[in-house]
Parts: structure tokens; C-alpha cells; sequence
């Protein structure tokens, strides 16, 4: 698919990542996926990403810091925060940083790919 929407799901939850990269896939989606904020950078670095969908809690670099790096090296790429953390700092912290969007797991999935499309400018 040509004008398929390419997706980097950055999050260290396997089963997780599995289910919605097959979703999302499923709906015509281009998924890659990584564990932490390093292995998304690897990615980023090997070809154009569309939308970044961002865990906080990560083994390496956390959201904020992966959120911040990308924002700074890949401007035309959004991001949306994915996360089970709800607090209203991080939310405002996220925002801040040049978060496209922020949305609390478990998300329908026709939201989120709603929200994908308007990340994308589709």
C-alpha cells in the first residue's frame, strides 16, 4: 500500500504491541514497532515515520525524553502519548513537550485510529 500510514508503536508491554500492530495493520496501517526510546530512534533513523505512538514508562529513555528527542529530530513526525498513566502532570508535561495528543490505554480502537488519521493529516 503506497499511501499506507506508517506507524512506529514505541512500548515494552510484547503483548500489547502485538495485538495493536496487527489491528492497526489490519486497517491498512504500515506498523513497526520498539521496545524504548533508543530502539525508536533506530527506526526513526532508518526511514520516514508518519505517527509515533508513545509509551511513558519505558526501560530506557521514558516518554518525555523520547517524546523531546523526537520532536527535535523529526519535526514532521507526530506523536501521540499511549499510556496507562492518567495523571494530569504528565498529560500537561506531554502537551508541553510537542505531543500531538494524549490517550489513556485501553483506547477503542476506532478512536485511536481517528486520532492516527488526524496526526497524519488524512
Amino acid at each position: 500500500m503506497p499511501d499506507s500510514i506508517r506507524i512506529l508503536l514505541v512500548d515494552d508491554e510484547p503483548a500489547f504491541v502485538s495485538v495493536l500492530s496487527r489491528r492497526l495493520g489490519h486497517m491498512g496501517a504500515r506498523v513497526h514497532t520498539a521496545e524504548g526510546g533508543v530502539e525508536a530512534w533506530a527506526v526513526l533513523e532508518s526511514g520516514p515515520v508518519d505517527v509515533v505512538l508513545l509509551d511513558m514508562n519505558m526501560p530506557d529513555l521514558n516518554g518525555i525524553e523520547t517524546l523531546k528527542i523526537i520532536r527535535k529530530n523529526f519535526p514532521a513526525t507526530e506523536v501521540i502519548v499511549l499510556t496507562g498513566e492518567g495523571d494530569m502532570a504528565r498529560h500537561m508535561q506531554s502537551l508541553d513537550a510537542g505531543a500531538f495528543d494524549f490517550l489513556l490505554k485501553p483506547v477503542p480502537l476506532e478512536r485511536l485510529w481517528k486520532r492516527i488519521l488526524d496526526a497524519a493529516g488524512r
